[in-house]
Protein backbone atom coordinates (compact mmCIF):
# COMPACT_ATOMS: atom_id res chain seq x y z
CA UNK A 1 0.00 0.00 0.00
CA UNK A 2 2.61 2.59 0.92
CA UNK A 3 4.45 1.97 -2.43
CA UNK A 4 1.17 2.64 -4.18
CA UNK A 5 0.80 5.90 -2.25
CA UNK A 6 4.22 7.05 -3.20
CA UNK A 7 3.86 6.64 -6.89
CA UNK A 8 0.51 8.31 -6.87
CA UNK A 9 2.29 11.05 -4.95
CA UNK A 10 5.51 11.16 -7.93
CA UNK A 11 3.13 10.85 -10.58
CA UNK A 12 0.73 14.04 -8.43
CA UNK A 13 4.03 16.23 -8.60
CA UNK A 14 5.35 15.55 -12.13
CA UNK A 15 1.47 16.17 -13.03
CA UNK A 16 1.86 19.23 -11.76
CA UNK A 17 5.18 20.53 -12.81
CA UNK A 18 3.30 19.57 -16.55
CA UNK A 19 0.66 21.42 -15.84
CA UNK A 20 2.23 24.57 -14.35
CA UNK A 21 4.82 24.68 -17.33
CA UNK A 22 1.58 24.83 -19.77
CA UNK A 23 0.21 27.66 -18.14
CA UNK A 24 3.03 29.52 -18.29
CA UNK A 25 3.46 29.14 -21.92
CA UNK A 26 -0.29 29.75 -22.63
CA UNK A 27 -0.08 32.89 -20.43
CA UNK A 28 2.86 33.76 -22.72
CA UNK A 29 2.11 32.82 -25.68
CA UNK A 30 -1.91 35.09 -24.87
CA UNK A 31 -5.16 34.41 -25.72
CA UNK A 32 -6.70 33.97 -29.12
CA UNK A 33 -7.01 37.49 -30.84
CA UNK A 34 -10.33 39.18 -31.81
CA UNK A 35 -10.48 40.22 -35.08
CA UNK A 36 -8.79 42.67 -36.09
CA UNK A 37 -6.52 42.66 -33.50
CA UNK A 38 -2.65 43.77 -34.91
CA UNK A 39 0.12 42.90 -32.20
CA UNK A 40 4.06 43.19 -32.55
CA UNK A 41 5.51 39.58 -31.27
CA UNK A 42 9.01 40.39 -29.89
CA UNK A 43 11.00 37.17 -29.78
CA UNK A 44 13.88 37.42 -27.80
CA UNK A 45 16.42 35.54 -25.24
CA UNK A 46 17.56 36.07 -21.82
CA UNK A 47 21.13 36.12 -23.31
CA UNK A 48 20.32 38.50 -26.22
CA UNK A 49 23.14 41.67 -26.09
CA UNK A 50 20.74 43.10 -28.53
CA UNK A 51 17.58 42.23 -27.26
CA UNK A 52 18.75 44.58 -24.12
CA UNK A 53 19.74 47.32 -26.69
CA UNK A 54 16.49 47.20 -28.38
CA UNK A 55 14.82 47.48 -24.92
CA UNK A 56 17.10 50.46 -24.36
CA UNK A 57 17.32 52.14 -27.68
CA UNK A 58 13.69 51.80 -29.70
CA UNK A 59 11.62 50.69 -26.99
CA UNK A 60 11.14 53.97 -25.41
CA UNK A 61 10.30 56.06 -28.97
CA UNK A 62 7.94 52.93 -29.65
CA UNK A 63 6.07 53.43 -26.84
CA UNK A 64 5.68 57.25 -27.13
CA UNK A 65 4.55 56.75 -30.62
CA UNK A 66 1.13 57.71 -31.76
CA UNK A 67 0.52 55.15 -35.12
CA UNK A 68 2.23 52.20 -32.77
CA UNK A 69 -0.09 52.74 -29.78
CA UNK A 70 -2.58 50.58 -32.09
CA UNK A 71 0.25 47.89 -32.21
CA UNK A 72 0.93 46.75 -28.87
CA UNK A 73 3.85 44.78 -28.50
CA UNK A 74 3.55 41.39 -26.71
CA UNK A 75 6.95 40.05 -25.65
CA UNK A 76 8.50 36.36 -26.40
CA UNK A 77 11.43 34.54 -24.79
CA UNK A 78 12.14 31.37 -26.97
CA UNK A 79 13.89 30.13 -23.97
CA UNK A 80 10.66 29.19 -22.47
CA UNK A 81 8.15 29.51 -25.00
CA UNK A 82 7.16 27.37 -27.65
CA UNK A 83 6.56 29.06 -30.69
CA UNK A 84 4.63 26.27 -32.88
CA UNK A 85 1.03 27.46 -31.96
CA UNK A 86 1.44 31.00 -32.93
CA UNK A 87 0.59 30.86 -36.96
CA UNK A 88 4.33 31.62 -37.73
CA UNK A 89 5.47 31.18 -41.50
CA UNK A 90 8.80 30.13 -40.20
CA UNK A 91 10.95 29.64 -37.10
CA UNK A 92 12.41 31.90 -35.22
CA UNK A 93 16.47 31.72 -35.70
CA UNK A 94 17.85 34.90 -34.89
CA UNK A 95 16.90 37.37 -31.54
CA UNK A 96 15.63 39.47 -31.74
CA UNK A 97 13.10 38.65 -34.32
CA UNK A 98 9.98 41.17 -34.75
CA UNK A 99 6.76 39.49 -35.85
CA UNK A 100 3.94 41.60 -36.86
CA UNK A 101 0.04 39.90 -36.21
CA UNK A 102 -2.94 40.61 -37.61
CA UNK A 103 -5.57 38.27 -36.30
CA UNK A 104 -3.58 35.81 -35.56
CA UNK A 105 -1.87 35.34 -38.83
CA UNK A 106 2.16 36.76 -39.22
CA UNK A 107 2.02 39.21 -41.42
CA UNK A 108 5.50 40.47 -41.68
CA UNK A 109 8.79 40.11 -39.84
CA UNK A 110 11.82 42.20 -38.79
CA UNK A 111 14.69 40.01 -38.52
CA UNK A 112 17.70 40.96 -36.30
CA UNK A 113 18.27 44.31 -34.31
CA UNK A 114 18.20 47.85 -36.36
CA UNK A 115 19.07 51.04 -35.06
CA UNK A 116 15.67 53.18 -34.40
CA UNK A 117 14.83 55.28 -37.30
CA UNK A 118 15.95 52.08 -39.86
CA UNK A 119 13.37 49.72 -37.58
CA UNK A 120 10.63 52.18 -38.05
CA UNK A 121 10.93 52.74 -41.34
CA UNK A 122 10.70 48.83 -41.75
CA UNK A 123 8.03 49.14 -39.21
CA UNK A 124 5.83 51.79 -41.12
CA UNK A 125 6.29 49.59 -44.37
CA UNK A 126 4.96 46.48 -42.85
CA UNK A 127 1.91 48.21 -40.78
CA UNK A 128 1.35 49.74 -44.46
CA UNK A 129 0.62 46.18 -45.15
CA UNK A 130 -2.30 45.66 -42.52
CA UNK A 131 -3.98 48.88 -43.39
CA UNK A 132 -2.51 50.61 -39.52
CA UNK A 133 -1.16 53.30 -41.21
CA UNK A 134 -0.78 54.38 -44.91
CA UNK A 135 1.90 53.89 -46.59
CA UNK A 136 5.05 55.83 -46.24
Amino acid sequence: MRRIAFWFCVFAVLAGFAARNQLIAAFEAGASPKAGTVELLVFEHPDCQYCRVFRRDVLPRYQEGTVTSKTPLRFIDIARTETAGLNLRGGIHMVPTFVLMQDGHEVDRIVGYWAPDNFFKMLSHILAQTGTIDAP
